[in-house]
């Protein structure tokens, strides 16, 4: 007699499609986002720098452009234009804050370095957003929508 397995109130790919879906990346990058945007408040409010903020704030926007551009060249070819140019602008916002970081950090504190890396990440909050709402199962390609 064949072992029966109990029902589960989740599809069987339930897990591994939210993972593949760009509204969990935009959730993920909204959380990013802010993490970072956070910890970089927290730098403006040291009189110096400690290495450790530093890092983190380093670190997080590191990881911010990994998964945008993750989301945007991996996950987003799935789906239709306007949320794969969401997850693009959002990669671009990613990077251009860091870019705009470091430009601030090597450049002796250029305050329209801050202002661009304050502007690219506000940007980027407000494309991960527009990720949430546009990035669920109705944004995918019809030939991609299948299951899985």
């Amino acid at each position: 007699m064949a072992a029966v397995s109990p029902p589960s109130a989740l599809p069987p790919t339930a897990g591994t499609s939210a993972a593949r879906s760009l509204r969990f990346w935009g959730v993920l990058l909204l959380v990013m986002f802010i993490l970072t945007s956070a910890v970089g408040g927290s730098l403006a409010l040291e009189s110096t720098y400690l290495v450790v903020t530093l890092a983190s704030h380093v670190g997080l926007a590191l990881v911010t452009v990994g998964i945008a551009g993750y989301a945007t060249s991996s996950v987003g070819r799935s789906y239709r234009a306007v949320p794969r140019g969401f997850a693009g602008l959002a990669a671009l916002a990613a990077l251009g804050a860091t870019i705009a970081g470091a430009v601030f950090l090597l450049g002796g504190g250029s305050s329209s370095a801050l202002d661009a890396m304050e502007g690219l990440a506000g940007l980027g909050i407000l494309s991960s957003l527009v990720l949430i709402v546009t990035g669920g199962e109705t944004g995918k390609l019809a030939s991609a929508a299948g299951p899985g």
